[in-house]
């Protein structure tokens, strides 16, 4: 595969992809300094790209002080009751999940 200078025009989806990609690049690097750890990144909306991050005490701080809210609670087959928790951070999804609540 050949590899040119950046093109002065990309296709739509590309730049948008590019830009969410961006947005990916900073949220982790504000998530690092703030002692979270990141799990998984999925693009599938590069508009508002969604960081799966590790629950952890940080978690529920953010929760108590309302910076962060639940939005998903249901009952896995093998693990039992969940909920999940989310806040924005730079135009990014920040998602985890606790297991056992």
């Amino acid at each position: 595969m050949q590899t040119n200078p950046i093109q002065a025009k990309r296709p739509p989806f590309n730049a948008q992809m590019m830009t969410g990609a961006m947005k990916v690049v900073h949220a982790i690097e504000a998530l690092t300094q703030n002692n979270f750890t990141v799990v998984s990144v999925e693009l599938n909306t590069p508009t508002r790209p969604t960081i799966n991050i590790q629950t952890c005490g940080n978690c529920r701080r953010m929760i108590e002080k309302g910076e962060a809210v639940y939005f998903s609670f249901g009952r896995d087959t093998y693990f039992g009751p969940y909920r999940q928790g989310q806040f924005e951070l730079g135009g990014c999804r920040i998602v985890w999940t606790e297991m056992g609540n």
